[in-house]
C-alpha cells in the first residue's frame, strides 16, 4: 500500500519590533484580500489566520503573549507585502524581551505564590519583583536621561568628547558640553557636599 504524503504547510514568516506604546508585528504574506483574513487580537493572545490563493490556510498563533496588550487599541493593516498588527501596550515603557512567554515562565505563573526552603514561607517572586521595581529609573530620573541622550545625540563631536571625558574623569559627579575647558586637563570630582569621593 503506497502512503499519500500531504504537503506541508509553508511556515509564514513574520517579525516584531516595538517602541514605548506598541508591539509591532509584521506577517509577511503577500497580497492578502481583506475577505482572506481573520485576526483575533485579545488581552493576552494574536491569533491570524489567512486563506492564501491556493486554497491553503496558514495560522500564526501567539498565546499567551509576554504581557497583556489593550485589544481595543490595537489594530491591523494589510499592506502589499505584509499584514502589519499594530498591538497597544498595557504598560507604556515596558520593554518585550520576546513576544511570547516561554514555557518557564507559563509554569511559573501557574505555581503557588510562595515557593521556598524557609519554615516562614518566603515569596521569593515578591522580593524579585520589588528589587526589579526599585531599579527601574523614577520619572523625574527618566526625563533628566532622556535630556542627555538628547544633548548627546544631536550634539557635535567636541561636544560629545567634552561630555564623555567629564563625566568618566569626575567619576560621574561633573557633566560638560565645554571642550575648550574640558581637553585642557583632567576633571576633577567633586561630590555633593554631604559625601566624600573615595578612590577605586
Amino acid at each position: 500500500s503506497e502512503e499519500t504524503k500531504v504537503p506541508a504547510r509553508p511556515k509564514v514568516r513574520h517579525e516584531w519590533y516595538q517602541n514605548d506604546n506598541f508591539v509591532i508585528v509584521e506577517v509577511f504574506v503577500r497580497n492578502v484580500k481583506k475577505e482572506a483574513l481573520e485576526v483575533e487580537i485579545l488581552e493576552n493572545s494574536l491569533s491570524l489566520s489567512v486563506k492564501l490563493a491556493t486554497g491553503s490556510e496558514n495560522n500564526l498563533d501567539f498565546d499567551p503573549l509576554l504581557y497583556s496588550i489593550v485589544p481595543s487599541e490595537s489594530k491591523y493593516e494589510i499592506l502589499s507585502t505584509k499584514i502589519e498588527v499594530r498591538l497597544k501596550k498595557a504598560a507604556p515603557g515596558q520593554k518585550w524581551d520576546h513576544l511570547e512567554k516561554t514555557q518557564a515562565q507559563i509554569s511559573a505563573a501557574s505555581r503557588p505564590e510562595y515557593l521556598s526552603n524557609s519554615r516562614k514561607g518566603v515569596s521569593w517572586d515578591k522580593i524579585a519583583a520589588d528589587a526589579e521595581r526599585e531599579t527601574k529609573l523614577k520619572a523625574s530620573e527618566q526625563g533628566v536621561n532622556e535630556l542627555f541622550q538628547s544633548i548627546y545625540k544631536d550634539a557635535d563631536d567636541d561636544t560629545r568628547r567634552a561630555m564623555m571625558k567629564s563625566y568618566i574623569e569626575s567619576n560621574g559627579t561633573a557633566l560638560s558640553t565645554d571642550w575648550k575647558n574640558v581637553g585642557k586637563g583632567p576633571v576633577e570630582t567633586v561630590p555633593p557636599s554631604d559625601c566624600v569621593a573615595k578612590p577605586f
